[in-house]
This record gives structure tokens, sequence and C-alpha cells, in this order.
């Protein structure tokens, strides 16, 4: 259902713009959300639980790192969409990046939470 082309034109194409109308969120575009934990009295108890962690996790990393896509042998970046790996959630296959701390205090606060 989240991969018919009438409600997502190109659904295996990342676009995230494809959400995005005038620097807002476009009220058109059908949401996900309404199908991905499913409906009716099947629906995911646990959704609220699942979209607010991963919203904090989420939040949590780009406020703590600068993440920067990185380089080829050729100098050029690398398109991590240039391939995708399919299931039940469509993922890039390989995704290579630099990850580093925003601050001095960024770098603190990641080393006292690892564990």
């Amino acid at each position: 259902m989240l991969h018919d082309p009438v409600d997502y034109p190109e659904p295996t194409v990342f676009k995230p713009e494809r959400y995005i109308k005038d620097g807002r969120l476009d009220p058109s575009v059908r949401n996900p959300l309404t199908l991905a934990f499913g409906f009716g009295r099947r629906i995911c108890p646990g959704r609220y639980l699942a979209t607010g962690s991963l919203f904090m996790t989420i939040a949590s990393v780009l406020h703590t790192f600068t993440i920067q896509p990185t380089v080829n042998e050729d100098g050029k970046v690398f398109d991590p969409f240039s391939s995708v790996v399919s299931g039940i959630v469509s993922s890039p296959d390989y995704v290579p990046c630099t990850m580093t701390p925003r601050s001095d205090k960024a770098r603190q606060l990641i080393q006292e939470s690892s564990i």
C-alpha cells in the first residue's frame, strides 16, 4: 500500500521532498503513518512509543554529531542511494559517512554515555 504510485509517485526512489511544498509539509500527500502501523482492530499499540523513540534518537544524533558524506577515490561525493536494499523497510545498502562531534562538550557527552 505504501508503494502505490498513485499516492506516492516513484515509490522506490528516495525522495523526501515529496512531502514538502513551499517549505512546509504538504497536506495533500498521504501520511505514511496511517498505514505503516496497521489500522482498525489490528493497529500497533506501540506506535507512539516507536515514533517517539525514533524522533529522540534522530534528534540526539543530529544535535551531537556533524554528519558529512564520504568522498570516493575519484574525489566525488558518494551517492548513498545508488543501491537500495528492499524488504519490509527499504534502506540504502551502504552509506559511508564521517561523523564528528560538534563540540568538545558533545565529545564529552558521547564519551560519558558510551558503555
